[in-house]
């Protein structure tokens, strides 16, 4: 070609793909559309009321919770008021044993305060006696027996006298 002429050409090519496949792989846990070349599409989708009833089954278990640990804590309650009951009537029966105990041990300790005392005085009356007959054989030994012989030869010689003047009496009858 020569230096005073000129030549251009243009090629264009559009290719569009009209395919209606789709190949998914796995669980398919959304949506795929294919084949919708130059198409308006509105999609809309549903759970099917699944998510009201997940919140309707998680207000139930709210509930259920509340009232099982309100009635968990009743239990409680009452399971410490039972404890303190049992602990109160417990003190109050060992409380009664004690002093039911304490006032026999002090009467039965009286009575033998008294027996004590009985015997005491018994005790206080012999020993009286002992030292009295000991005082008067504390005397004769201190005498020798004198006051002892002294005693029996004044009932003799009153004896004597007796006879004596008895027999005056009779004999001088005669």
């Amino acid at each position: 070609m020569g230096k005073g002429g000129s030549s251009s050409s243009k090629n264009t090519t559009t290719t569009t793909n009209t395919s209606g496949q789709n190949a998914i792989q796995g669980d398919n846990l959304g949506v795929a559309i294919s084949g919708v070349n130059g198409s308006n599409i509105n999609v809309s989708m549903t759970d099917h009321g699944a998510m009201a009833r997940a919140s309707e089954l998680g207000e139930l278990a709210l509930t259920s919770n509340t009232q099982v640990s309100t009635a968990a804590l009743k239990m409680g309650k009452d399971t410490v008021d039972s404890a303190m009951d049992f602990g109160r009537d417990a003190i109050r029966a060992n409380a009664e044993v004690s002093n039911n105990a304490m006032e026999h041990v002090s009467t039965a300790h009286g009575e033998n305060l008294q027996m004590l005392a009985g015997l005491a005085g018994n005790q206080a009356t012999q020993n009286a006696e002992n030292l009295a007959t000991i005082k008067d054989l504390a005397a004769m030994k201190a005498d020798g027996g004198q006051v002892a012989t002294s005693k029996q030869m004044t009932v003799m010689v009153g004896l004597v006298f007796f006879f004596l003047a008895m027999m005056a009496i009779f004999g001088g009858k005669k």
